[in-house]
């Protein structure tokens, strides 16, 4: 059973990324009135249909004076429907359903909206300067609905007023209209396809003058780049938006763009390593959000920047700031929830989360759970009233969370079942997720294991959903995914892994671990590329390799877990009691000691390392003739190179062939083939970019050329440029790259070192698929040697798996660190010999060990330092 205290820190945390997931819906929300306003107004200006009092609205609502603005267009409504003319009244009911809804009058909005379409509909033939009104009213419409919750609704009515500006020839208006589209795709979690509409719009936006519609544009495509992970690109459209705003001295644009760039400055700090540098950009979101707050005159924008400050106040654990806003937030929400809308009740359910999240952190927020209480009550029934089944959802399921905390288990469960059923017949996966794993764990707590397991694989199989367009994986803005997707697979994984009463484990529960785990390696993979780009190949070991045992070693809050699959035979398992925290420091200790080359100091951690993964399943590896470790790493795990394992008297790798995998579902291994081992060869020498020279690099190179027919870039020859050249011309099996590099958890900080610039990992997958668009075989090999993990990040070698799964190699070697070029040299001369030369067919797996076991037994090479670094990931055939 959990410890209740680890399990109590670990639903706060799990609250707070869902709580910033609600909290950045109110930075997507603003946009679509913005837009609509925008493309209202400038349709307006060039209509013949104008009259003054249509225009002193317009400067009044501008200026974010609503009511003026209802005034004045009531006035103009009236004149023109004294005077009978038709499409002034159906402007001005459209204007005047913008001003209602900025208002929060969404009854009196929908009566105006209707009355004009209604007006617009009743006439025979409508001129080209007249259906341009008619479009106008459309897109107010969606403005509506989209406020209402109707998210897909107000896409049609984008769609249609996109095609009746087209037919209108109006451009900009048609544009207006896509962006529209685009910023509701967002709402409904579709960044993906919001984006790539939006890149499709990029050369008409450009071709615009400064204006709303394309400061609008410009930070819809921000949010959009923000959300999928590119995020300084995000920040420089968005610092484009937000110039052109300041430029047209346009206040509310520049509001809701500083929101979006105190977003964008949130996450860059979430995801860095370095504790001052993410000091400095969660400073700077703060500073975003500080002036989005005092800029606007709008009421709903003003409190949803004050609850992200909220946000960041809490995360940093700053009391007395906390307490100083805090009065004026709950003012503010609360003049908010005297009208019901989508938006108000998120700021409800924000700050009713945040009152949880103060109350778990900090004894002297007690008294503040009453008062979360009652948001969430009238947020509840606003939903209802709107009829809104998703904002419903989200009450109920952050309802169900302050029972939980409150330890009435009973009551959270009610209230949680509710919130499923709603996000079940709404089909929301990314709530139906949330709210599964809430009840696992409330089953967990409650001791109903098979229950619990029920639930959190029901969640597990709602975040597989979300694989597609949907970018709830990606860390940071939607869902962190180590705080609230790589637990819910954990969690399963320790269940399945617990033993009964007999103290046994069946083997359905362990197959259904192993593909738990092999489900979150994928999870891990497409986190990292921010997309959903790998598909799952499930394989089995039996039709592999019937000498080779895969070992998943999984690393759980209180032991670590171990499953074997030998071939043809029922999976194994054993576990071994210790903290996670103890486990990774013993990881991390031999990866410090083995890359200082300290002498005997390695061999301890070496020894644990061994006793806990391999010697208990010892007996049945030499029973079955097992000649090759396949790891599967979990964790820190992939920061260590298995062969350094030591036995007392031998390492691994002197008893076993080793390779690493992120998953047999993604990398299905295959023989090499008997093919000419053509290779192409790429390397510097001199010192570039800041990095050293390789002085060894041109005898490794050579002695390549010794052994394969190669083809060598070297130096001012090697250049992005080259390289795609090289591989468009030729089929090249092997592809050795022998220059710096980096590895990280992060994509931009994954890279390759040419002459004249880095190669980013996704510029490398674009080159090495290039030869498996054109030519019918594979790269066999990737080869990158003198490349090293990121220091300081503990998920770093999650680049190396990247590199090699999107690389398109069946089999990528690589290093963990940097070590002596001459020693790689003489390991890399052996590796090539060995495979083209030996008169037995030999694996990759065996000619690599046979390359380090040279290394061991010389006199010069000896330590762990200069070859175990090495490792080999995907095909060991």
């Amino acid at each position: 059973m959990w410890n209740s205290l680890r399990t109590k820190r670990r639903f706060n945390s799990i609250h707070h990324s869902f709580w910033w997931a609600l909290l950045t819906l109110g930075a997507i929300a603003p946009l679509a009135p913005a837009v609509a306003q925008s493309t209202l107004m400038a349709t307006e200006m060039r209509s013949s249909l104008n009259s003054n009092l249509l225009q002193r609205g317009r400067i009044a609502y501008e200026a974010g004076r609503y009511a003026e603005a209802t005034a004045t267009w009531q006035q103009a409504y009236q004149q023109d429907k004294t005077e009978g003319n038709f499409l002034n009244q159906a402007l001005s009911l459209s204007y005047l359903s913008l001003s209602s809804q900025k208002q929060g009058n969404w009854q009196q909005a929908k009566q105006y909206i209707s009355q004009s379409l209604q007006i617009l509909e009743s006439q025979p033939e409508l001129k080209a300067e007249n259906l341009e009104i008619y479009a106008q009213a459309i897109n107010t419409q969606g403005r509506l609905q989209l406020a209402m919750g109707k998210t897909e609704a107000a896409i049609e009515s984008w769609q249609q007023a996109a095609e009746i500006y087209q037919q209108a020839g109006d451009e900009i208006g048609a544009l207006g209209s896509q962006i529209n589209q685009a910023q509701a795709l967002q709402n409904l979690g579709l960044y993906r396809r919001s984006q790539k509409l939006l890149l499709q719009l990029g050369s008409k936006l450009n071709e615009q003058p400064d204006s709303r519609l394309k400061i609008a544009g410009l930070r819809s495509l921000g949010i959009a780049l923000q959300v999928t992970g590119n995020l300084e690109e995000a920040q420089e459209i968005l610092e484009q938006s937000l110039a052109i705003s300041q430029k047209l001295n346009l206040p509310e644009e520049s509001s809701t763009t500083l929101f979006s760039l105190g977003n964008t400055a949130k996450v860059l700090g979430d995801r860095q390593v370095a504790i001052r540098r993410r000091s400095s950009l969660i400073t700077t979101a703060y500073a975003f959000y500080q002036q989005a707050a005092a800029t606007t005159s709008q009421p709903l924008l003003k409190t949803e920047a004050q609850l992200n400050q909220l946000s960041v106040l809490i995360a940093d654990e700053q009391w007395q700031p906390v307490k100083d806003l805090l009065p004026e937030i709950q003012t503010n929400v609360a003049k908010l929830s005297s009208t019901a809308n989508r938006r108000s009740i998120y700021a409800q359910v924000n700050l009713a989360n945040s009152l949880i999240d103060l109350a778990a952190k900090d004894s002297d927020f007690q008294n503040y759970l009453h008062k979360s209480q009652n948001l969430l009550a009238k947020a509840i029934q606003q939903a209802q009233q709107l009829q809104d089944l998703k904002a419903e959802s989200y009450s109920l399921g952050i309802l169900g969370h302050l029972y939980e905390q409150q330890q009435q288990w009973g009551t959270s469960q009610k209230y949680t079942e509710q919130a499923l059923e709603l996000a079940q017949r709404i089909n929301q996966p990314e709530l139906i997720y949330q709210w599964q794993w809430q009840l696992g764990r409330l089953s967990v707590i409650q001791e109903d294991r098979s229950r619990a397991i029920v639930s959190y694989s029901e969640a597990v199989n709602a975040l597989e959903s979300l694989r597609g367009d949907l970018v709830v994986t990606n860390i940071d803005t939607q869902f962190s995914f180590q705080e609230s997707v790589e637990p819910v697979y954990r969690e399963l994984i320790g269940l399945l892994l617990q033993p009964q009463g007999d103290g046994e484990i069946s083997q359905d529960n362990l197959l259904q671990a192993r593909n738990t785990v092999e489900s979150l390696q994928l999870a891990e993979l497409n986190d990292f590329f921010r997309e959903a780009c790998l598909d799952a190949r499930p394989t089995s070991i039996d039709n592999i390799d019937r000498q080779a045992a895969v070992i998943y070693p999984i690393i759980l809050g209180d032991r670590l877990e171990v499953i074997v699959s030998l071939p043809g035979k029922p999976l194994r398992h054993y576990s071994t009691e210790i903290p996670q925290a103890e486990l990774e420091a013993e990881i991390e200790k031999l990866r410090q000691t083995v890359g200082i080359r300290s002498r005997r100091a390695f061999y301890q951690p070496a020894q644990n390392l061994y006793n806990w993964l391999i010697r208990p399943a010892l007996p049945d590896l030499v029973n079955s003739g097992i000649e090759t470790l396949v790891f599967v790493p979990d964790g820190s795990f992939r920061n260590i190179p298995m062969a350094v394992l030591h036995d007392g008297e031998n390492y691994l790798i002197e008893d076993y062939n080793i390779a690493l995998t992120p998953g047999l579902q993604l990398l299905a291994p295959r023989p090499l083939k008997e093919v000419e081992l053509k290779t192409l060869v790429a390397g510097l020498t001199e010192a570039r970019h800041g990095f050293a020279p390789l002085d060894y690099v041109k005898v490794e190179l050579e002695d390549i050329q010794q052994h394969t027919n190669s083809n060598v870039l070297l130096d001012r020859e090697f250049t992005q440029e080259t390289l795609q050249a090289k591989m468009e011309s030729a089929e090249y099996p092997i592809v050795h790259i022998a220059t710096h590099g980096q590895f990280s958890s992060t994509l931009e900080d994954t890279f390759l070192l040419a002459w004249d610039n880095p190669i980013q990992i996704n510029q490398l997958d674009r080159l090495l698929k290039t030869q498996s668009l054109k030519q019918q075989q594979a790269i066999e090999l990737l080869v990158l040697s003198a490349c090293e993990t990121a220091v300081g990040d503990r998920r770093a070698a999650l680049g190396i798996a990247g590199m090699a799964v999107r690389g398109g190699a069946r089999s990528t070697l690589a290093t963990l660190w940097t070590v002596s070029d001459e020693s790689t040299a003489f390991a890399m001369k052996n590796f090539y010999q060995r495979l083209t030369q030996s008169q037995v067919p030999m694996t990759k797996a065996k000619a690599w060990r046979q390359s380090q076991l040279d290394l061991i037994n010389s006199t010069r090479f000896k330590h762990p330092y200069y070859w175990a670094p090495f490792i080999l990931v995907g095909n060991w055939l």
